[in-house]
């Protein structure tokens, strides 16, 4: 070798080798600024857009770089099994909804936040969110990141011609309970000869009439048909008998043209998720005096309820809980930090979304532009704040969104007169125990 013999060369040629192996590394860590890749899954492209914008924006020296990706909420059960199977793509994040939250918080496919170095204090949270994230045991798998509880928004003109007001203290008040609001159902339909009804379909009373049944779906492997579930049967049955509501399922495309018709809804249970993205697309206008835009108010309505809602959970074997902690500090507020916690607040400032973390929503809530022209002026923050504080959700079980999706089902064929009560109630336990054979039905 021509080098064979020169000791000082070959000492030189090692050394500078193993600087450019040193350098291609420190380039390959510097290629991701030494951050951590994290995965996340949420359900909407709308949230994976916020998401992405919001961590392009904020200014911090955030501890990982985010890949986000959109699965929809019906796949996602799926979607996380072929994952998990194949060891590729794991998301570290993951959002939980009301519908599958038990289901995922009661296994080992999500961690205590505590392993992600979060330390939640339940009381910055509106109760049913902390309630919602607490297992069998006691401890605390996700945080909340956005409450969405249930509101009734009724349409000012019908409730001026109708009901001789369109205040929203006297339409509360009118429909503070379902007796009252069952006659003024009855008051609309005959003040507008009939061409006006309370509701577009059963399906918008389902959530807000069972939410304060203490007996959850199942108890001890038996199937519960509870007092207040049987009595959600007596009442659609008084309101389809007369003639107080439409046989529209929700999200239909008949559904969405109440929002619009000058003639034919009175009201819609709604939230404020539902209000800024549905409604509000779905009015046909962008100002006043453009379809019903600004012809809408806010109530509480009869009864406090969860209408949908979301939370962030790490995956139980990810291996970046401290970067997953960090992601979930960063947007649901649970943290000290009040630099980050002011990063939470601008987020919920950005979007109009209502946070799940009530400290959050009590330093935001007064803000004028939550006054929103679309309902009138009214503070939909406000009305949000008041509804979330009575929202119990302690008889949440694992089978909630399967049979409360089937128990629908029946509930809207007899509605729409295709089944009896009792038809209904026997072909709904049929399914359940179909779905469900390890579960006692009689």
């Amino acid at each position: 070798m021509i080098f064979g013999g020169n000791k000082l060369l070959r000492r030189l040629i090692s050394l500078v080798m193993a600087a450019a192996m040193i350098l291609s590394t420190l380039v390959l860590l510097g290629s991701c600024g030494g951050k951590s890749k994290i995965i996340v899954w949420v359900y909407s492209e709308e949230y994976r857009s916020e998401l992405e914008n919001f961590l392009k924006s904020t200014p911090l020296d955030l501890s990982f770089e985010a890949s986000i990706r959109a699965v929809n909420s019906a796949d996602f059960s799926d979607e996380l099994q072929k994952a998990i199977d194949s060891g590729e793509d794991i998301p570290d994040v993951f959002m939980l909804s009301p519908d599958n939250i038990k289901r995922y918080i009661e296994s080992d496919l999500t961690a205590d936040v505590s392993d992600l170095g979060l330390e939640v204090t339940i009381e910055r949270y509106f109760p049913y969110v902390a309630q919602a994230a607490t297992d069998s045991h006691g401890h605390v798998k996700a945080v909340g990141w956005q409450a969405d509880p249930g509101i009734f928004m009724y349409r000012r003109s019908m409730a001026k011609a109708y009901l001789g007001t369109d205040n929203p203290d006297d339409i509360q008040n009118l429909i503070s309970n379902w007796d009252g609001f069952y006659t003024t159902a009855q008051k609309v339909s005959e003040a507008s000869e009939g061409k006006t009804r309370m509701l577009a379909g059963q399906q918008d009373m389902l959530k807000p009439f069972i939410s304060s049944d203490s007996e959850p779906w199942v108890r001890d492997g038996r199937l519960i048909i509870s007092p207040c579930k049987q009595a959600y049967v007596d009442y659609v049955q008084k309101m389809a008998d007369s003639h107080l509501m439409y046989t529209a399922e929700q999200w239909s495309e008949a559904w969405l043209q109440g929002i619009s018709d000058t003639q034919s809804v009175f009201g819609y249970f709604s939230s404020g998720i539902c209000m800024l993205y549905v409604m509000k697309k779905a009015c046909g206008g962008k100002m006043k005096g453009e379809g019903s835009y600004g012809d809408w108010a806010v109530v509480p309505g009869p009864a406090n309820y969860c209408w949908g809602g979301s939370w962030f959970a790490a995956y139980g074997g990810s291996r970046h809980k401290d970067e997953a902690g960090d992601f979930i500090s960063l947007f649901t507020g649970c943290t000290d930090d009040e630099t980050r916690l002011d990063q939470s607040i601008r987020y919920f400032r950005t979007t109009g979304e209502f946070a799940a973390s009530s400290e959050i929503v009590s330093q935001v809530r007064y803000d004028p532009q939550f006054e929103d022209s679309f309902i009138g002026g009214q503070n939909y923050y406000q009305q949000l704040s008041v509804a979330a504080k009575g929202i119990n959700m302690t008889s949440m079980t694992t089978y909630d969104s399967e049979i409360g999706g089937i128990f629908n089902t029946y509930m809207n064929r007899f509605a729409g007169g295709l089944k009896t009560a009792d038809q209904a109630m026997n072909d709904f336990k049929t399914s359940v125990s179909v779905a469900f054979p390890e579960l006692i039905v009689e």
